[in-house]
């Protein structure tokens, strides 16, 4: 745990403090915050979930105390090592995108936390069709989402225009960070072949202990489309 704990501090994106304890706390408590209101209502003991951008899997181990299965899903490797570490229970699985492949399960929700607004365009259009690969007609998808304008995130379009030497020096090595209207995610996911598509502000609705951005945020439901449909 403590090897864990002080790998994910190396990385800003998880870890705000130096105080890595506190901070994994932190993590610990939001993420239960966050799945008591916005998730549980989806959750019995038999649905099957994907989380997609698991990180440190602190949501992942909220859901799966409420769920038959979680399959944890992240690009980092090194993450889902102290994923398994710090949050592992034996109805969690831990992969990368491509271990989770067509020989797993369909689920019956996915969701999405904290993701979104690192993804250009091209990949965000990736992950909606794996998921809606994996989905089961009529299942649940519930992602977070950044608005442009609030909290001064930009579009990826504004920031694709800025010739600046620091912002193609941020577009090419650094964390993304993309905003994106309420219309452009709802077009986004509809391609996907997702339907009853509601997009909502977080603020209001949620609390979470500390200072977590993601209240300034929004949420956005909907449904896999049927195959009636």
């Amino acid at each position: 745990e403590r090897v864990a704990l002080r790998l994910l501090s190396l990385s800003p994106h998880y870890f705000y403090d130096r105080d890595i304890r506190s901070e994994a706390e932190r993590n610990r408590r939001s993420r239960q915050s966050l799945v008591d209101v916005l998730i549980a209502p989806y959750l019995n003991q038999s649905v099957r979930v994907l989380d997609y951008g698991c990180g440190p899997g602190y949501m992942a181990f909220a859901v799966a105390q409420r769920a038959e299965h979680v399959y944890a899903v992240d690009i980092s490797r090194g993450v889902l090592a102290c994923a398994k570490v710090l949050n592992g229970r034996p109805n969690i699985t831990f992969s990368t995108p491509t271990g989770f492949g067509h020989d797993a399960e369909m689920v019956d929700l996915a969701y999405s936390f904290a993701v979104i607004q690192h993804l250009r365009t091209e990949l965000l259009l990736g992950m909606l069709g794996m998921i809606a690969d994996r989905l089961r007609p009529n299942g649940v998808l519930l992602l977070h989402f950044a608005i442009p304008g609030q909290e001064g995130w930009r579009t990826e379009a504004d920031w694709a225009a800025d010739k600046s030497i620091g912002a193609r020096i941020k577009m090419r090595y650094a964390l993304n960070c993309f905003g994106r209207s309420a219309d452009e995610m709802e077009t986004l996911v509809s391609s996907c072949g997702f339907t009853h598509v509601v997009v909502r502000p977080l603020a209001g609705s949620v609390s979470v202990p500390g200072d977590d951005d993601i209240l300034h945020q929004h949420w956005l439901t909907a449904r896999r489309a049927s195959n009636d449909s």
